[in-house]
């Protein structure tokens, strides 16, 4: 074999193995036009009390997107799913698209779901972690993003933490946003080596920035199981209820045991953290 067909072949067998490693745990585009898709280890969306639907009104790609409709004064909207098996190290991303006439009220609390993550069961129903992820009024109709995390044993939620910018009013409305995030069970009971991270970045952007970071977390795996998260949710309980019917849109959901950044990191955030509030659950 000469240089040039060992060279290729090396290259090859590089690709090849990289693309093994980062072939994703499970990916949904909504092509299908419904919720059946699933894969080897059992993934599967949850019902939504049909307040989800998959529909062609607006799509990052193609022509389906999942819709999350919250009617006027109406509360809840939310879509669960079933990871289909266990992973100490799981990866998340989609593209959501902030609605078109989105307006966060200052009500009292003011934290809508936008994401959380488990592993037995949610929050104080679990004896293993939660991670949630919130957004909050801003006082001028834009929102900020938090995340908090239940240790387990049986526990609520605890502090918010890293309140950050998130959403613009009016400036961000009809604009799609790629969301990664990643959690990491801690390495053994009792150990606070835990992670929890979110990146975002806007559709013209090139860049992804750093919004959470926490390597201190305390999740740890359950001694009954699972192994690892296995459970979750987007969005959910809005508490401050929007004011006229408002419409996200969310397309490319992926789920990851590896990193979904692809090295395409900003400087990060240099927003400064508002004192923590606690969730309210």
């Amino acid at each position: 074999m000469n240089k040039i067909n060992v060279f290729v072949a090396s290259a090859l067998t590089i690709w090849m193995s990289n693309s093994a490693v980062s072939a994703p745990i499970f990916k949904d585009s909504f092509e299908t036009g419904d919720l059946q898709s699933t894969n080897s280890t059992g993934f599967f969306w949850q019902g939504s009390g049909g307040r989800t639907a998959v529909v062609t009104e607006a799509a990052k790609d193609g022509n389906y997107s999942l819709l999350f409709n919250y009617p006027a004064g109406e509360p809840w909207t939310e879509q669960r799913f079933s990871l289909g098996s266990s992973y100490p190290d799981l990866w998340v991303s989609f593209w959501i698209r902030v609605p078109q006439n989105f307006y966060h009220p200052a009500t009292s609390p003011s934290n809508n779901k936008f994401f959380a993550i488990w592993m037995d069961d949610y929050s104080s129903k679990g004896d293993g972690p939660t991670a949630f992820w919130n957004i909050f009024s801003n006082g001028s109709g834009g929102s900020q993003i938090a995340y908090s995390y239940s240790e387990g044993s049986y526990q609520v939620g605890g502090p918010q933490s890293q309140f950050k910018e998130f959403i613009r009013v009016p400036d961000d409305r009809g604009r799609w946003m790629k969301v990664v995030i990643h959690v990491k069970a801690s390495s053994t009971p009792g150990e606070s080596d835990g992670v929890i991270e979110l990146w975002r970045r806007w559709e013209n952007e090139s860049e992804f920035t750093k919004y959470h970071e926490d390597t201190n977390a305390n999740l740890p795996i359950p001694s009954g199981g699972p192994d690892g998260w296995s459970v979750g949710y987007l969005m959910g309980w809005a508490n401050a209820e929007y004011e006229s019917e408002t419409k996200w849109f969310l397309d490319e959901f992926v789920v990851s045991d590896s990193s979904l950044i692809n090295g395409d990191v900003g400087s990060g955030s240099s927003v400064a953290p508002n004192p923590p509030e606690l969730d309210v659950q």
